[in-house]
């Protein structure tokens, strides 16, 4: 089974400083002979905030003939109020998402896997969809299959047992709780966005990958976080219990930065929240 990762598109609506590597990356996937694709987050730029970011975000994804499986990022659906106070995680944001590009967090069973979609931007929000999400994930996890999480935010950047690292990961609290129930199960990978940077790095058993962005790399707006800051997309090749990630540059991309325009694009943004 060959899965195409592809994050942080941030389509837009009224900007266009992205078109290009948005084409290039719409025509490479468009080629492809993948069994499934996976959007790790972020298909909108302002989606959580602009109606139109997201209704071009639908528009998007029916335009591929491969079937598409996507799970929402900050610019998706919001943030915890702590991070974004002006467009925190609420039932608009939510029931936009799920009327225009489908649930906010799923199953799939495929070549012999539980593939898993979570919505992290629930984590640490009280929202009733919080819990509601981690009673079905332990529900979700009863299986023999092995299993590969997909989700926006990566749970940590250096360590399980690491404090806050407030924008760029899953809090301490829910993180703790989420790995408890990933342990009971035979998870192999955890496939993330959200930080416009490419990393693998295996935890235990368990492979972290961080898939880069398909839009914009980040310049001295983001903290140094490691891994490398390209754009690209991340092929996973499952083979019985094992799966394979590498990271591809289609043809074309351009590393352009989000620094000079940010302002511009996200203007209400504070100043931490640099780089989505």
């Amino acid at each position: 089974m060959r899965i195409i990762q592809v994050s942080d598109t941030h389509l837009s609506a009224s900007h266009e400083h992205f078109s290009h590597n948005n084409r290039i990356v719409s025509q490479w996937l468009s080629e492809q002979n993948a069994d499934l694709i996976v959007h790790t987050g972020d298909l909108g730029m302002d989606s959580a905030g602009t109606l139109e970011d997201l209704q071009l975000a639908a528009d998007w994804l029916s335009g591929f003939a491969a079937e598409i499986v996507c799970v929402p990022g900050n610019h998706d659906v919001g943030d915890r109020i702590a991070v974004k106070p002006s467009q925190p995680v609420n039932d608009a944001r939510l029931t936009q998402w799920r009327d225009l590009i489908g649930p906010d967090y799923w199953s799939l069973d495929q070549g012999g896997w539980r593939l898993i979609g979570l919505n992290a931007m629930l984590f640490d929000t009280d929202h009733p969809a919080e819990e509601q999400q981690f009673a079905w994930l332990e529900a979700t996890l009863s299986t023999r299959l092995p299993v590969a999480i997909f989700l926006h935010k990566p749970l940590f950047v250096e360590h399980d047992e690491e404090g806050p690292r407030g924008y760029w990961t899953v809090p301490p609290a829910p993180r703790r709780r989420l790995l408890s129930l990933l342990h009971s199960a035979n998870v192999k990978l955890i496939a993330s966005g959200h930080l416009h940077i490419h990393r693998e790095r295996a935890f235990g058993d368990i492979m972290h990958v961080w898939g880069p962005a398909a839009s914009f790399v980040c310049g001295e707006s983001q903290e140094d976080l490691g891994g490398v800051r390209q754009l690209g997309v991340m092929e996973h090749l499952f083979e019985g219990d094992r799966v394979t990630s590498r990271f591809i540059r289609p043809d074309g991309l351009e590393d352009l930065l989000i620094d000079p325009v940010q302002h511009e694009i996200y203007p209400r943004d504070e100043a931490n929240e640099a780089a989505k």
